[in-house]
């Protein structure tokens, strides 16, 4: 995990500046951004979209899928979320993929009305543009997601492949809560009166980075990072609300034998137990979800069939990497809310593929035609059912004889 990869800075030119952080999550996204508008602009030549098209299209996808997807996330954990400018914090991490597709439509149909149609773009050669573009953002979001601390599995058994968080991390607050393991290495009482109550420390993790630095039972925590500690509620609030991002160590100032000591724990690597990579997971199958779409692109034969694989592919693998996940809660029928919504992307995806099938199959056109007088005009490559493919330029009529 790293949620900040670098620092701009920013503060050794001026004082008064601070250094800008470039965070882990926002640099996917980002990454998948550009690399998915290349590979649509790819594959929309070969459907005789446009570059300008697929660009213009790919923005106002992006947009409103990542609105989307923000706005899934906030609905399911709304308790979390007290003012409307959460909603921008992006780089927390926080998006649903299933929320992405939904605002994608929605800004691809606003799109449509307001000037693709004039365009003559065909919505059914466009979808198997977007499946394995979908793919490749998956596969490059999840290696954000891994990087923020986000979606991630649960306590993975003896022999399974099992990653591990540092103290920064959303699931050590989960391991904690469940009673798996400590937050940081040791475990706090509260001790004094109730007008102003201390922290003491009441037991020291073996072999953990707390011992290493010379924390022993009996310490009074006084302040961390130079926050002071009124209680024991202030120092779990702390932990778990306002620990800095990016930051992988611990100063506590502590009171032993009458005086003070400050004590550094860290770096907290590993701190978490043994966690399914639930994000490894998934990169790795929408990778090969990619390579499989690519590698069939050439030799489909109905408009949309591209699509219908990305739903069957992308619906099974989320709702078996659900079982592993331990971030999400049941919503309905004993599923978690992407289960639920994976049952219903595979009923669409069967669905589709009964559309696809009574479209028929594609028209092949030759990619140049003839005209009489001996004009030749390109074409676009192939259309589908009902729709057509641009013609490049338009030829001029034959003169009445």
């Amino acid at each position: 995990m790293r949620q900040v990869l670098f620092y701009i800075p920013l503060h050794s030119l001026w004082d008064v500046l601070t250094d800008i952080p470039i965070y882990g999550y926002g640099t996917m996204l980002f990454l998948a951004f550009v690399l998915c508008t290349w590979l649509a602009v790819r594959l929309g030549r070969r459907e005789g979209i446009s570059k300008e098209r697929v660009q213009d299209l790919a923005v106002w996808i992006f947009i409103s899928g990542i609105i989307g997807a923000r706005a899934v996330f906030i609905i399911q954990y709304r308790e979390n979320f007290a003012t409307f400018w959460q909603f921008f914090q992006l780089w927390d991490g926080g998006l649903v993929f299933y929320g992405g597709p939904i605002g994608a439509v929605i800004g691809y149909y606003v799109a449509y009305f307001l000037w693709l149609r004039k365009h003559n773009v065909s919505t059914w050669r466009f979808i198997d543009v977007v499946a394995p573009c979908a793919a490749l953002g998956l596969a490059l979001g999840r290696v954000g997601c891994l990087l923020n601390g986000c979606c991630y599995g649960n306590v993975a058994c003896a022999d399974c492949p099992a990653i591990h968080f540092p103290l920064p991390a959303p699931p050590v607050t989960t391991m904690v809560e469940r009673g798996y393991q400590s937050a940081a290495g040791f475990t706090v009482a509260p001790l004094g009166d109730s007008s102003r109550p201390t922290t003491s420390v009441r037991s020291v993790a073996p072999g953990s980075p707390a011992e290493q630095a010379g924390l022993k039972p009996g310490d009074k925590i006084a302040k961390v990072n130079d926050k002071e500690i009124d209680g024991y509620n202030d120092l779990v609030y702390y932990l778990r609300s306002h620990w800095p991002r990016g930051q992988n160590d611990l100063e506590l100032l502590v009171l032993r034998d009458g005086g003070e000591r400050t004590v550094t724990i860290g770096p907290f690597r590993p701190m978490t137990l043994g966690l399914n990579p639930t994000q490894i997971y998934e990169t790795i199958s929408m990778a090969l979800l990619l390579f499989f779409l690519l590698s069939y692109y050439p030799f489909k034969r109905r408009d949309g069939s591209v699509m219908v694989l990305f739903m069957f592919g992308y619906g099974i693998h989320r709702f078996l990497n659900e079982m592993l996940r331990t971030d999400t809660e049941t919503v309905a029928f004993n599923m978690t809310l992407s289960q639920n919504i994976s049952i219903l992307v595979l009923i669409a995806a069967a669905v589709l593929a009964l559309v696809v099938a009574w479209r028929g199959p594609r028209v092949e056109v030759p990619p140049t035609m003839t005209f009489p007088g001996g004009m030749s005009a390109s074409v676009g490559a192939s259309t589908g059912g009902a729709s057509t493919s641009p013609v490049l330029f338009e030829p001029p009529l034959p003169r009445q004889q």
